[in-house]
């Protein structure tokens, strides 16, 4: 019974094992930046800033800033009709029943501001500062994206690693177990070490197909991360592969003067300083250039104008000043200043934050590398302990129980090796974006 339950569980897991290896053959293989040129295109957030960036740069104009020329023309036809009685100062009286009268009128105006306080250029270079901030935030939540993408994809490479691990641990507590049962046919160990034996491989095997599903789990997150179709079936790298040589002073310095929300912060006082001179151009003397062409035509069947024509051009110039408003002006300017100080506060405490992260991140690189090294060598020492149980096993030195805390020894000691390489690459990552060259990854 014990033999062909063992053959059924060795057929199955050896179908298994070879339909997951031809599948993942067939696969298409994603790279990060594979994956990172796919969010950029589809994913959701990341084209709603772009669409915000987009009307930024829309709304950066001149004639948004007030510098271009304004034309209105009217056009106005006006009916009546009227019953009159009307009494003339030489004593004669005129009635008129349904009398119409008509009025056609039509005019074109042009209104250009030539002087405003300078407010205009103002304007102008504000608006060109708020394109600039819709710019910097596209990138700040492409970063943010890419981040996030980063995660998912090595979280996927993680797994993988480890459902490698755990089939590679079924094939081992398959050998086991055979070995267990040739020992208890052979009468050389007893029927409980062949029944450890099997139950062991079966939690092994419990231990992958649980693992299987969080692969998928893990691939089917990274598609929605990047804006794709859930059910597209792709495998990934084998490798997390962590640059070690990262230097803080030049991730330090770029930090400063690159990461997004610096230059954010930047871009925000800047357009607070715009804002004062909009206000304080409202202070000085408005200068105005009008033109315009006028036509009127009218008719009336009663009163002494029967009918009445006219049309000509007109133009002029009017200069306007604010003299007094209730203080308007100068509680806004004492607003605006307020606010630029806030803004100027805001951008210290950005670069004090980012300062901080920087070392942090820095700090956890350094120590994410120094576990990569102890984990690796973790491994081989892992591996060889190992090697040697089994050949311990199989002549009888050691017993079934001692080959099996060898076996989990070095499933965990790879598992940890997969877990710091993870960790060294996110803080890689981190790193990275806030240092501003998250979007340049390759």
């Amino acid at each position: 019974m014990f033999s062909l339950k063992h053959n059924q569980l060795k057929i199955a897991i050896t179908i298994l094992l070879v339909s997951v290896s031809t599948f993942i053959y067939a696969q298409q293989i994603y790279s990060l930046n594979d994956v990172l040129k796919i969010a950029l295109e589809t994913n959701y957030s990341i084209q709603v800033a772009k669409n915000d960036a987009e009307i930024a740069r829309v709304n950066n104009y001149a004639g948004n800033a007030g510098m271009m020329p304004r034309i209105n023309g009217t056009v106005l036809q006006d009916n009546q009709t009227a019953n009159t009685d009307q009494k003339y100062a030489n004593g004669t009286d005129k009635s008129g029943r349904n009398a119409q009268s008509n009025q056609f009128a039509a005019n074109i105006e042009l209104g250009w501001t030539i002087f405003d306080g300078f407010k205009m250029f103002a304007s102008r270079n504000k608006l060109k500062e708020l394109q600039d901030i819709g710019e910097m935030r596209f990138r700040f939540q492409s970063e943010f994206i890419f981040a996030r993408v980063i995660r998912a994809y090595y979280d996927v490479v993680q797994n993988k690693q480890l459902l490698k691990m755990n089939t590679e641990s079924v094939k081992l507590s398959e050998e086991r177990f055979q070995l267990a049962k040739d020992r208890y046919t052979s009468g050389k160990a007893a029927k409980n070490e062949m029944l450890n034996a099997q139950v062991d491989l079966n939690t092994d095997k419990s231990v992958m197909i649980r693992q299987a599903n969080a692969l998928k789990n893990n691939k089917a997150l990274l598609l929605q991360t990047i804006g794709a179709d859930i059910t597209k079936e792709f495998d990934v790298a084998d490798n997390i592969d962590v640059n070690p040589s990262l230097k803080f002073d030049s991730l330090r310095a770029n930090a400063l003067s690159q990461n997004s929300s610096i230059l954010l912060a930047k871009k925000n006082a800047r357009v607070s300083q715009l804002s004062i001179k909009e206000i304080e151009s409202e202070r000085m003397p408005n200068l105005q250039l009008y033109s315009g062409y006028n036509y009127s035509n009218s008719s009336s069947q009663s009163g002494f104008l029967q009918s009445n024509l006219s049309n000509g051009y007109h133009f002029g110039a009017g200069v306007s000043m604010n003299i007094f408003n209730g203080f308007n002006v100068n509680k806004r300017m004492q607003a605006a200043k307020i606010y630029l100080q806030s803004n100027d506060l805001v951008l210290k405490d950005t670069m004090s934050r980012v300062d901080l992260s920087i070392k942090q991140s820095y700090n956890t690189y350094l120590t994410s590398l120094e576990l990569v090294k102890f984990e690796k060598e973790n491994v081989e020492v892992a591996t060889s302990n190992f090697e040697l149980a089994s050949e311990q096993y199989k002549i009888g030195v050691i017993n079934s129980l001692e080959l099996r805390t060898a076996q989990q020894n070095l499933l965990q000691s790879q598992s940890r090796y997969s877990s710091v390489q993870y960790e060294a690459k996110l803080a890689e990552t981190d790193l990275i974006r806030i240092s501003g060259g998250l979007l340049s990854i390759k």
